[in-house]
């Protein structure tokens, strides 16, 4: 594949994260800016598990205060919230439900987490305008096939007020911001360091396992249905089943189907290696062919269909790649930074309304090695641009369009119009290394810039049972 110079890492910084966000906490298939499965990162943006994972009642008593952080509190219908939302998230990925009170410690502790970032963040005076918020919330209607008062509709139903659920959208944002401007902005890996992670992977490859890619449809069974209520849900998933093995895209199925945390993304979990998907997914596709489905898998928390996508056999080196167009303008004495995006808006605008996005860039890209075709950068992946650029590729979906996106180089509206699974060598592995050994110093970053965060912080526990924090 050609070179994308203009966006060579030892080139260029940034100072951009993908616009992503989730309410007080959304599920996500990675939790960090630049490569999917580092543990840290705060949170999600798009994800469609949130909407069907509200309790239709709550308790009563859910305004008392179980903790104070700094001059904010966190309180009973908190806890129940992100409660449910975990519990949805370890059932439909086969994972083991802690006992309830070790849950509820993990699930606060989260919580107060993200008190502390958002406390400061604003003493940094951090912020996210509506736009931002309305552009996330759009999404996630796009991502479920609703309109926006569809959307509302449906979180409301089930039993949250639409302004409380946009002003979670709102500070996870923020905490992305503040997360990118402190830890992530400049961290890079050296060519020595990557000279000896190579080498070291080299000595394991004789123990290398192999990765599976799988798609996954989870029709969730609560503990406390009925049998009647678990056979009718039983007799959906062997639906779904017929009706995909007769021709309907399994993407498509999982879209309007699934409750699992990976449903707006056409139920697909990424490659992973073996060792990292749940044990029962993985006895599911045993045998299979790539492209083939598995028959209905039972499980505590509901009914499972698995399609298996790729079989990376050990040795191999599977990366995602993006094949993405962009939109350059660059701020000036003349323009400054708010007008260009301002610009941008417009243009964004018009291509959502049905203009040519080759025609655009024609017309308005500053950017002259892509303008010539229409913005194409080529298939690109983990390496092949710039951090802050990696981001937003890996939160978009193939035809959606960014919000402008700030990197050293000026604003772009970038658009993903493919992804594929590329067997790698030689410079891609190098650009692979970077990528992982990058997410490792974040990864450790992060915990001591965290840790520093609350130990500077007042935190109280209110209620006896979660004192011994």
């Amino acid at each position: 594949m050609k070179r994308i110079e203009f966006w060579r890492r030892g080139q260029v910084g940034g100072g951009l994260l993908a616009p992503s966000t989730d309410s007080k906490r959304f599920s996500m298939d990675g939790y960090s800016p630049d490569c999917r499965g580092s543990r840290w990162w705060v949170a999600g943006l798009l994800t469609a598990v949130f909407i069907v994972l509200l309790p239709l009642a709550m308790g009563t008593d859910l305004d008392r205060v179980l903790a104070i952080v700094d001059d904010g509190v966190i309180t009973q219908s908190d806890l129940e919230l992100r409660l449910a939302q975990h519990v949805v998230d370890l059932q439909s990925t086969g994972q083991t439900i802690p006992a309830q009170d070790e849950l509820e410690r993990q699930v606060l502790l989260g919580l107060v987490q993200d008190q502390v970032l958002l406390h400061r963040a604003q003493a940094r005076g951090i912020s996210v305008d509506e736009a931002r918020v309305d552009n996330a919330v759009a999404a996630m209607a796009k991502r479920n096939r609703l309109s926006i008062d569809g959307l509302r509709r449906e979180v409301e139903r089930r039993g949250m007020p639409f302004v409380r659920y946009r002003e979670g959208l709102r500070e996870q944002l923020i905490i992305r911001e503040l997360v990118s401007s402190e830890v992530t902005r400049y961290i890079e890996a050296s060519d020595v360091e990557i000279d000896e992670f190579l080498s070291s992977q080299k000595k394991r490859a004789v123990n290398q396992e192999a990765q599976l890619d799988l798609s996954h449809i989870l029709i969730s069974v609560p503990a406390a249905v009925s049998a009647a209520e678990r056979e009718t849900r039983e007799s959906l998933a062997f639906d779904i089943l017929r009706r995909v093995e007769s021709g309907m895209l399994f993407d498509e199925a999982a879209r309007q189907f699934s409750q699992g945390p990976y449903a707006s993304k056409g139920g697909n979990l990424g490659l992973r290696p073996v060792s990292q998907l749940p044990e029962l997914l993985v006895a599911a596709v045993e045998g299979l062919a790539p492209g083939d489905l598995s028959s209905v898998v039972e499980s505590a928390g509901g009914f499972h269909i698995v399609r298996l996508n790729v079989r990376a056999q050990a040795g191999q080196q599977l990366v995602r790649q993006y094949r993405v167009r962009h939109i350059l303008q660059v701020p000036n004495a003349v323009s400054d930074l708010s007008m260009v995006s301002a610009r941008l808006v417009q243009v964004r605008d018009r291509i959502l309304a049905g203009a040519d996005f080759s025609t655009m860039v024609r017309l308005h890209s500053e950017h002259l090695p892509s303008r010539s075709n229409g913005g194409d950068l080529g298939w690109v992946g983990p390496g092949d641009v710039v951090p802050e650029f990696e981001a937003v590729l890996k939160e978009l979906v193939p035809g959606q369009v960014s919000l402008p996106s700030r990197t050293r180089f000026g604003l772009h509206l970038i658009e993903v119009t493919d992804e594929r699974l590329h067997d790698v060598g030689g410079k891609r592995l190098r650009a692979q290394a970077r990528s992982t050994i990058r997410s490792r110093k974040i990864d450790e970053r992060y915990e001591g810039w965290l840790n520093e965060l609350i130990g500077r912080a007042f935190i109280e526990y209110r209620s006896p049972r979660f004192q011994a924090q």
